[in-house]
C-alpha cells in the first residue's frame, strides 16, 4: 500500500478538482485503508519464520521487515508507474518524434517509482523485478521498443547498484487497451545500518525541510497533463515559450534520489524523508505526528509546470497537489543537518534548498508564498 497518505483538503473547502476526473483520491485513500484493515491479521504470519514486518512502517511509502539476528533490516515497495506511457506511445508513433529514447525514460521512471519510495524509510536498493503488461504479443514486436524500455530498466539498475532478476510481462487482452503497455515494479533493499531507518520517528518542532528539485512531471499528474495536450492544436507538439516540445518535456525521465538520500542517511541525521508524489505538496504532512510544515520559501516554478497550469486553469491550490511544480523529494532534518544534506544532494547533481520548518500545531502544510493551506481531514 505504497500510496497511503495523508488524505488533505485545501481549507475551508473540498471541490472537485480537475486531476478528480482522473484519479480521485477520495475514493481511492478509503480502499487503501480498508485492505490496510482487512491484511493487518495476516502481519503476524511471517513471525513462524523469525521475521517481523515491522509495524512502525505500515502506511509509510515503503515497509521495513526485521530478521531475527540480522543486522539490517529489508525494505519491500511495489508501485505502479501510471499512465506516462501513453505520452511515449503518442511521441512515439508521430513522425515529428518517433525516438525510442522516449521508451528508455519510461524504463527509468517505472524503477525510480519504487526505489523512490523505498528510499524513503532508508532503503537500499538490491533487487528490482518489472511487471509488463499488454494487450498481447504485437507490443513486443519489431521496432525497438522493447529494447529502449529495458535499456531504460538497466540505466537505473546500474545507477542505483542493485540487480533485475526477474520480471513478468502477462498479456491481458480485454482489460489492457491495444497498442500500450501497464508498467509497474518492485523493491527490495537493505536498511544498513538498522538505525537507517527512517520513519520521522525523530522528527521534531524545528526541524527543517530541504526541498530536492526534479527533472520534471516525474509520473504523477500524466492524466492531467494529457487531457491539456488533448486541447492543443499541436498536442504535444506544442512548443513552451523556450521552444522546448511539451511532450518531450513530459518525458523527461523522473530522477533517482536513492544515492544521495542513502549518503545522507549515513553522515547527518535526517528526521523524514518523503518523495513528491501522489497528492504531491500534501505528501509533506504524511508522518502521523501533529505537526504543521509551514513553507516558507517556494522556488521558481519550472517552464513545464507554468505551461500545464495557464493551460488547465487550475488555482496554485490545485497545482502543488496534482504536480510537483519543481521539488520531487522533501528531506526534513536538524537544522545542525542541511548544510551537509544540500551538499550531497549538489554533489549528486539535483540542487536542494530550505523550504521552511516544522511546526507544532495542526496537521497542516502552509505554503505560505501562495497562501495555501493543505489540512489532514
Amino acid at each position: 500500500m505504497g500510496g497511503q497518505g495523508p488524505i488533505a483538503q485545501i481549507a475551508g473547502t473540498k471541490p472537485k478538482s480537475a486531476y478528480a476526473e482522473f484519479v480521485d483520491y477520495g475514493k481511492l485513500d478509503p480502499v487503501k485503508r480498508e485492505a490496510l484493515d482487512l491484511f493487518g491479521p495476516t502481519l503476524r504470519n511471517p513471525e513462524r519464520l523469525g521475521v517481523r514486518i515491522i509495524p512502525e512502517t505500515l502506511g509509510e511509502s515503503a515497509i521495513a521487515i526485521a530478521l531475527d539476528g540480522a543486522s539490517y533490516h529489508l525494505a519491500f515497495n511495489v508501485e505502479g508507474l501510471g499512465t506516462k506511457v501513453l505520452i511515449a506511445d503518442v511521441m512515439h508513433a508521430d513522425p515529428r518524434g518517433g525516438k525510442l529514447s522516449y521508451f528508455e525514460g519510461v524504463g527509468v521512471d517505472n524503477v525510480a517509482m519504487s526505489t523512490n519510495d523505498l528510499a524513503s524509510i532508508g532503503g537500499d536498493p538490491i533487487v528490482y523485478g518489472d511487471l509488463i503488461s499488454t494487450h498481447n504479443s504485437d507490443w513486443f514486436e519489431g521496432d525497438g521498443k522493447t529494447g529502449a524500455l529495458f535499456r531504460g530498466f538497466r540505466n537505473a539498475a546500474d545507477r542505483l547498484g542493485m540487480g533485475i532478476p526477474c520480471g513478468e510481462t502477462p498479456s491481458l487482452k480485454g482489460i489492457i487497451i491495444p497498442g500500450t503497455l501497464d508498467l509497474a515494479g518492485a523493491s527490495v533493499g537493505l536498511i544498513n545500518p538498522k538505525s537507517n531507518l527512517t520513519v520521522g520517528q525523530n522528527l521534531a518542532e524545528g526541524d527543517v525541510m530541504v526541498g530536492m528539485a526534479s527533472s520534471g512531471m516525474h509520473a504523477n499528474g500524466a492524466s492531467l497533463a494529457r487531457k491539456v495536450a488533448g486541447e492543443l492544436p499541436d498536442g504535444y507538439f506544442t512548443q513552451l515559450p523556450s521552444g522546448k516540445l511539451f511532450g518531450e518535456e513530459l518525458l523527461v525521465p523522473t530522477t533517482l534520489y536513492t544515492r544521495p538520500l542513502i549518503e545522507m542517511l549515513g553522515s547527518t541525521p535526517i528526521s523524514y524523508l518523503q518523495p513528491i508524489t501522489g497528492h504531491a505538496w500534501k505528501k509533506i504532512m504524511r508522518n502521523r505526528k501533529p505537526f504543521t510544515y509551514e513553507v516558507e520559501f517556494v522556488p521558481e516554478v519550472p517552464e513545464l509546470f507554468r505551461f500545464l497550469q495557464e493551460k488547465s486553469k487550475v488555482p496554485d491550490a490545485e497545482a502543488f497537489a496534482t504536480w510537483n511544480m519543481g521539488v520531487g523529494y522533501v528531506a526534513m532534518m536538524p537544522r545542525a543537518s542541511v548544510d551537509t544534506a544540500i551538499g550531497i544532494s549538489e554533489k549528486h547533481g539535483i540542487k536542494a534548498f530550505e523550504l521552511g520548518s516544522v511546526k507544532r500545531g495542526e496537521k497542516a502544510v502552509k505554503i505560505k508564498p501562495k497562501d495555501i493551506v493543505y489540512q489532514d481531514d
